[in-house]
């Protein structure tokens, strides 16, 4: 079968390639060349981008261990699904275009951000010197951008998006509304502390480490509860006295019934968009969604496009004017070739924020 991507290599490139899924310590798992081959532009929707940082998520921790993935994480090509894991992980990126589709609106030196959806499982991911990006996957990140460090653009995108996307898109939250962010040292939950604080709302975010409080009120949020607080009743009636619109659930399924649902006001949104406690699948009792709240997800596959391009670009420019201060949402960088020693720490909930990749 002949895939949309599919193409014919020019030259060689540094990589990360998974040689050995499900290896422990996560170290053991990657390879680092320098003779991986070099991909070309399969058709005239793509665009060669030069990879200068690689913003690291969660789903690559699945995909280390060659996890089975759905259909709809492949996106635009889920016409095109496959079981087989490619040999390159990543699935966000920021660097610049280095040859563009005749077909694309983007030109050479364009500094960009990419995501390719759970690891880059269509094809490889942006664990490497360079990618190919659909121009659908592809965005500018604006004149703003040249002022602004590459590790700090590789904490941005996917984050940035996700954040943004759940609270004002799938909650419509408006400003001044009261925001609860359960798992809120992720990178997805202190983007969505600044974001909402931008728009003057009232934030009330989680943790499960007391060294990580001064972060999260670092970043703005107004009231920070500890996760072991939460399994007491009274906090959570004392939360839900707050009349919190929007809950947006980061932890995952598991904390739906006992904590999401009944802190949020009636004709309040549960958004559910994150898997920190890596449990996938689970019942739900039948009385857990009522008329009165709404449960909801969200991820990058929602985006409009230009929507999220507006969206990106303004907090680029906010980025280099200050607002968004790095130390709010950069956790810790490392080398390509230390992809291991990154996804231990993110393993391990160490990580307040974004963990990057340098391609120097």
């Amino acid at each position: 079968m002949v895939r949309s991507w599919d193409n014919t290599p020019n030259g060689t490139m540094r990589a990360i390639t998974l040689t050995s899924p499900r290896a422990t310590p996560p170290t053991a798992c990657f390879t680092y060349r320098t003779d991986y081959p070099k991909p070309s532009l399969p058709n005239p929707h793509f665009c060669l981008v030069r990879i200068y940082a690689i913003g690291l998520n969660r789903a690559e921790l699945r995909a280390r261990n060659a996890e089975p993935v759905s259909p709809v994480e492949f996106g635009i090509f889920k016409e095109e699904f496959q079981d087989e894991c490619p040999q390159v992980l990543g699935e966000e990126f920021v660097g610049e275009v280095v040859e563009a589709g005749s077909n694309t609106e983007f030109k050479l030196g364009d500094r960009v951000a990419g995501w390719a959806y759970g690891g880059g499982k269509a094809y490889d991911g942006s664990y490497a010197e360079f990618t190919i990006c659909h121009q659908r996957r592809l965005w500018k990140l604006g004149e703003a951008a040249k002022d602004v460090p590459w590790a700090v653009l590789g904490a941005i995108p996917m984050g940035l998006w996700t954040a943004y996307g759940a609270l004002f898109l799938a909650a419509e939250t408006k400003p001044r509304d009261v925001v609860f962010v359960h798992g809120a040292t992720s990178s997805v939950g202190l983007w969505a502390i600044l974001v909402a604080k931008d728009q003057g709302c009232y934030v009330i975010a989680t943790t499960r480490q007391e060294s990580k409080v001064k972060k999260l009120k670092d970043a703005g949020a107004d009231w920070v509860v500890l996760d072991s607080e939460l399994q007491n009743p009274q906090m959570i009636q004392q939360i839900a006295a707050t009349e919190v619109q929007t809950v947006l659930e980061l932890v995952g399924l598991e904390a739906l019934e006992n904590i999401s649902m009944p802190v949020t006001k009636a004709g309040g949104t549960v958004v559910k968009c994150g898997i920190l406690g890596k449990v996938w699948k689970m019942s739900l009792s039948a009385g857990l969604v009522t008329a009165k709240r709404k449960l909801t997800t969200f991820t990058t596959l929602d985006e409009d496009y230009d929507y999220a391009s507006r969206v990106l670009q303004d907090a680029v420019k906010k980025v280099k004017s200050g607002k968004y201060n790095k130390e709010n949402f950069l956790d810790s960088t490392y080398n390509l070739e230390d992809v291991g020693l990154a996804h231990q720490r993110m393993e391990d909930c160490a990580a307040c924020g974004k963990v990057v990749l340098l391609v120097q």
